[in-house]
């Protein structure tokens, strides 16, 4: 098990994009974040509370996935 893309699925799962940014996908991780920032504040300014915890759990899961199953292009 490699424990520095474990690390990357953690931190991506806490930040979205964090762990595309450490692998070295600048710009991938930063499409993660503002997409999820800007969901994220669309959701809260419409107070579909529920809603917005389960979509944003959604992409937390799937932007962990994505930092641990990256083998570099």
């Amino acid at each position: 098990m490699d424990y520095t893309q474990l690390l990357r699925a953690i931190f991506s799962f806490f930040i979205p994009g964090l762990g595309q940014m450490m692998n070295g996908t600048i710009g991938r991780g930063l499409k993660f974040l503002f997409g999820f920032l800007i969901v994220w504040f669309a959701l809260l300014i419409l107070h579909w509370v529920v809603v917005q915890a389960v979509i944003c759990l959604i992409i937390r899961v799937f932007c962990a996935y994505d930092a641990y199953s990256y083998q570099g292009y």
